[in-house]
């Protein structure tokens, strides 16, 4: 087997490797329960513009 031909070898399979490894840790952490995005949001934005109380809009200045 020539030098280069192993060094071609190894890194491929170092690549399947790492790849096969994240792709691992990733489907663990996402089949946790509550593991999507929504669950950590919170359910009003704190941040948001409160409107009117009434439900009604205030007229719009031209």
């Amino acid at each position: 087997m020539e030098p280069g031909l192993g060094a071609v070898i190894f890194l491929i399979l170092t690549i399947i490797v790492v790849f096969s490894v994240g792709a691992f840790l990733v489907y663990r952490v996402m089949n946790r329960p509550n593991a999507h995005i929504g669950s950590r949001l919170p359910t009003e934005d704190p941040n948001a513009e409160v409107g009117p109380e009434d439900g009604s809009d205030p007229p719009s200045n031209p």
